[in-house]
């Protein structure tokens, strides 16, 4: 009789372990007609990608003593969504990639805009302008797109684009005042400025261009004044200081090239154009002038 109290004891103290476990543990135990699951993947990221580059101009001429816009676009993608695209940088550059921001060679801009907010789920259009200045070089440059998206993947493109030669100049007077002067007297030195403000070397041409090479005098009765003369008229020179009868260019009415070689900006920090100096004198005949005489000289650019 003991022994089947102590087998109907350890029946019991089983029955009760079982009915604990089936309280404390339901989903596992207990039958019912559902039960979840949780179920979780992580996607990788796929880098973005940049479509072809295309700018307002493959090829383009600067404007003299200014600045002209460029403005480039593309479509990027990412396989993650365009959510997923960061920041898009470009550069422009006629050097090497990476090399410091200089007007003549290089143009960086660090703010492009996504100017659409995704054409489909995983693309959007970006926008990069440029400012380029009038002595950049002339030659091929690359552009170059380069997107990262939030994981730091990134994606790059490049197009070519052509910068022509340009080849100008500045005269910054409009006249050539020699003052009054007597019968056979010679002038005080005049000076003018002359800026190249092109992205080339300049020679220049230099002429009488109204009157046949000569200065219109309009007294009574006068005689012209013939600009390229043996021993009068005007002379011009890039030498400060010179004498009428050094060597020096005669005005004359032909158009003639003058050797000076005068380089473009290379100045990568500043949009002014390198000046140079032209100095003039003028030498009155002895007899048969009066009044007040006048001409046109032009000046013209023409790459060394």
């Amino acid at each position: 009789m003991k022994g089947e109290r102590h087998i109907t004891k350890l029946i019991a103290l089983v029955y009760l372990l079982l009915l604990v476990v089936a309280l404390v543990m339901p989903s596992v135990l207990a039958d019912g007609t559902d039960d979840n699951l949780t179920a979780t993947v992580t996607i990788g990221n796929d880098p973005p990608a940049i479509g072809e580059v295309t700018c307002n101009s493959s090829s383009f001429t600067p404007i003299a003593e200014s600045t002209i816009l460029l403005n480039c676009t593309a479509t990027v993608s990412d396989p993650n969504g365009y959510q997923d695209l960061g920041g898009i940088r470009a550069e422009f550059y006629n050097d090497s990639r990476g090399a410091d921001a200089n007007y003549t060679i290089h143009y960086y801009n660090d703010t492009c805009s996504f100017t659409q907010n995704g054409t489909t789920s995983t693309n959007s259009t970006v926008e990069c302008l440029f400012t380029i200045y009038y002595h950049a070089n002339p030659a091929d440059w690359t552009m170059y797109f380069n997107v990262t998206d939030k994981n730091g993947e990134t994606g790059n493109n490049t197009e070519t684009i052509t910068i022509q030669s340009l080849t100008a100049l500045n005269v910054t007077h409009t006249e050539i005042n020699f003052g009054s002067l007597d019968l056979g007297e010679t002038s005080d030195q005049q000076n003018t400025t002359i800026k190249n403000t092109g992205n080339v070397e300049l020679d220049i041409r230099i002429n009488e261009s109204l009157n046949g090479g000569n200065m219109t005098c309009d007294g009574i009765g006068s005689d012209n004044i013939n600009t390229s003369a043996a021993t009068t008229g005007v002379r011009y020179n890039t030498t400060n200081s010179f004498n009428f009868d050094d060597t020096s260019w005669k005005l004359t009415s032909g158009n003639d090239l003058i050797d000076v070689n005068w380089s473009k900006s290379y100045d990568g920090a500043s949009s002014a154009p390198p000046e140079y100096n032209m100095h003039w004198l003028i030498k009155i005949p002895s007899s048969g002038i009066s009044g007040t005489c006048t001409t046109t000289t032009r000046i013209s650019a023409t790459a060394s």
